[in-house]
Parts: structure tokens; C-alpha cells; sequence
């Protein structure tokens, strides 16, 4: 473990973490399964009162780096706090149950010296839930049908705010993407600082958009998001498991949403819409000829209540139309169409039967992220070759 590097790397993989040692140990191992050195794994631990610094420790790698916040910080400044270590051109953010395919970085770096006029790379990422409660691990996306293509980021974030940010997850971001630094520098000097709000994916996704026109879908994995007991995401398994989230929002110390949105829901129903938000206020030059579809934000709210349990029914929204109003404007009409509108994607798959190729996964998924990424290359490669 090296605490002072001093050559510059061209990518910084920065991993926050707090006490999860059991994931962190496996998201380390797939970070250093590539064969350059000119990266460096940053490993920013939150305080944690586990094992997590002796799991580090553990490794025996000049590219790893430790180091440690010296107390409690919130979410986004542990990620500022990362951030401000990070030497490498490129930055790139990943979970502490999240995973690197193998020899995914040394592919990387290739496409971004051939591709040096961007500033912005992303890809695919599958989804990997691990076990839980008893239920073996499983895949909830496995995307292969990758390909080369530009982003339209400017295009994409006017979509998003004129659904209601429905397609956010559309919008690449310093999550599972790799983002030149010297943009993120950018986003510092106009606002003070590159994370605001209480999701530092979301926040910089809106960002991004207002200092580039373009980014870079690469044709091949790179990153594996992982979901496991001890996520803190929104989008969790029940609702017993937003316990989670709702234990960071405590270490934002009395934040409050943003003021055109409505209070009397489920705190962690507005995160979303919160950070949009946010950024368009936080970049008010850029964002003034755009307005966010509340009515579309309800629908999109109402979908993420029926998945993830947080109360919210049309009936009940009806029935508090006179209070969101005094928020925001509310149509209870333009709300019933857009909960009709994005239901039919989900009938169409539905009648479509269109399902996903699990290939050896169907049956039996690795429990732990490092064995599954390791599989899936293999599995990868194979289908390539055929």
C-alpha cells in the first residue's frame, strides 16, 4: 500500500466506504486485477469503527491508496474529501460492493489516449444483487449489447428535466464514469465545491452537461454496480433497507429540500428531484430556459413507491393536491397521464416476452462480485468468439 505516490496516474479510481469490509475486500480485488500501473484505487474511509483499514492493509499494491477522514463526514463531503486526493487525469467513482471487470482499466486508458477530445467516458453496467436473507446472489441487468457512441449530454439533461427526471440514470456522471478532472475543477471554481445536495451521482450529471456537449459510450464493460444489505441507494430491495439511507440523510445535519418541493412525503421519495433541482439553481445561466415537469416527477415518484415501499398511491397524491400546490404547480390530469404513459413500456415487455440472456447465470450466480466479474469475462469473451 502506497500512501504517496508521486508520478501522476492517468485515472484515479476513488472507493468511499464505511464498514462494509466484507464487500470492500472483494471491490478491491477486481480494481487491481489489470495490468497497468498507471492508475491509482483510492480507498476514502468515512470513519469506520470495522475492520476496513486492516482490510486494506492487507493488500500488498503500490497503486492502493488509504486514506481516512479522521471523522464522520456526510456522503457528498466524503466524496469531496476523496476527491481532493486524487492525482489522475481521469476520475472514476465506484461503490464498496461495486467491481472492476478484469483488465477493464488497461482497455480504458487506451480508448481515452485514442480519445483524447473527450473529457467524459461511460459504458453499460450490469447489476449485481448480492445475497441476502438467505436468497443466493442474482443479476438484475446484464447488458451485451454494447457499442461505440456519442452522448448528447445537453440534449439528454433537457429530456430528463422535461419528464420529471425520469432517464436521470441516462445521464453519465462521476458514478461509473470517468470524468477528466480538470472539468470537475470547473464545476469548484463556479459553485465552491463539485458535490452539493445528498446524491453526488445525480448532482454531477446535471453538471456535467453545462460545461460539455459530449460524451463517449465505450463498446465494453468496465464497471459492475453492486447491490448489497448494506446499500444506502434509493433504489434498495424493501423497505426495511432504506434504514440505510436514511442513516446518511441524518449526517447532512438538518438539510433541507429543495423549496418548491413538496414536505409531507417520504423524505427519501425527494432526494431525486431534490438534487435536479439543485444543480439547475446551482447553474441558473444554463438551465433558465428549462422547466422541471412536476407532474411527471409525481408519476415517476409514484413508480419508485410501488417498487421500493414509500407510501405514496395516486390516491393519496390526489387527495394532498391542495397542499403540493402551494409548492408547486400540480394537475391531477397531466399526473394521470403520465402514470398511464410509463406503464407501457413495462406492458410491452410484458406481452413482448422479452427477457434477458443469463447465459451461465441462469442457474447459479457467484456470492461475492469478485468471482462473478471473473465469470462474467469469461462468458464474454466466449459469446465474442461466436
Amino acid at each position: 500500500m502506497n500512501e504517496n505516490q508521486n508520478s501522476k496516474p492517468l485515472i484515479s479510481l476513488i472507493i468511499p466506504t464505511r464498514e462494509r469490509a466484507d464487500t470492500l475486500l472483494f471491490a478491491i480485488k477486481t480494481a487491481l486485477d489489470q495490468d497497468s500501473n498507471s492508475y491509482e484505487v483510492i480507498i476514502s474511509d468515512n470513519f469506520s469503527q470495522d475492520n476496513t483499514k486492516e482490510i486494506v492493509q492487507g493488500f500488498n499494491d503500490s497503486r492502493l491508496v488509504y486514506i481516512n477522514t479522521g471523522k464522520r463526514l456526510s456522503m457528498c463531503d466524503n466524496f469531496e474529501f476523496a476527491l481532493n486526493h486524487a492525482k489522475g487525469e481521469y476520475t472514476i467513482f465506484i461503490g464498496d460492493d461495486d467491481a472492476i471487470m478484469p483488465h477493464a482499466i488497461d482497455k480504458l486508458q487506451n480508448t481515452i489516449k485514442n480519445k483524447s477530445d473527450y473529457s467524459v467516458f461511460c459504458w453499460h453496467k450490469p447489476i449485481y444483487l448480492w445475497p441476502k436473507g438467505g436468497q443466493d446472489a442474482s443479476i438484475w441487468i446484464l447488458p451485451f449489447n454494447t457499442r461505440l457512441y456519442e452522448v448528447d449530454l445537453k440534449k439528454r439533461a433537457k429530456f430528463v428535466i422535461s419528464m420529471g427526471g425520469t432517464g436521470c440514470g441516462l445521464l453519465p456522471s462521476i458514478y461509473h464514469c470517468a470524468v477528466k478532472k480538470s472539468v470537475l475543477e470547473k464545476i469548484k471554481n463556479q459553485t465552491g465545491r463539485v458535490f452539493h445536495s445528498t446524491t453526488p451521482d445525480i448532482g454531477t450529471a446535471f453538471a456535467l452537461p453545462v460545461f460539455l456537449d459530449k460524451a463517449l459510450n465505450v463498446d465494453y464493460l468496465v464497471t459492475i454496480t453492486g447491490q448489497s444489505p448494506k446499500s444506502n441507494s434509493v433504489t434498495t430491495y424493501t423497505k426495511g433497507d432504506q434504514l440505510n439511507t436514511r442513516k446518511f440523510l441524518e449526517e447532512y445535519k438538518g438539510y433541507k429540500i429543495h423549496k418548491s418541493l413538496f414536505p409531507g412525503i417520504d423524505p427519501v421519495a425527494n432526494l431525486m428531484p431534490d438534487t435536479i433541482l439543485v444543480a439547475m439553481d446551482k447553474f441558473p445561466k444554463f438551465y433558465s430556459g428549462m422547466k422541471f415537469n412536476y407532474n411527471a416527477m409525481w408519476s415517476r415518484l409514484l413508480k419508485s413507491s410501488n417498487d421500493y415501499n414509500l407510501g405514496l398511491t395516486i390516491t393519496k397524491i390526489i387527495q394532498k393536491r391542495k397542499q403540493i400546490n402551494q409548492y408547486h404547480n400540480f394537475n391531477s390530469i397531466k399526473f394521470l397521464f403520465y402514470c398511464i404513459f410509463w406503464k407501457l413500456p413495462d406492458l410491452y415487455r410484458q406481452l413482448s416476452h422479452k427477457t434477458v440472456e443469463l447465459g451461465p447465470f441462469a442457474k447459479k450466480v457467484p456470492d461475492n462480485i469478485s468471482d462473478f466479474v471473473k465469470q462474467l469475462a469469461i462468458y464474454e469473451k466466449s459469446r465474442k468468439i461466436k
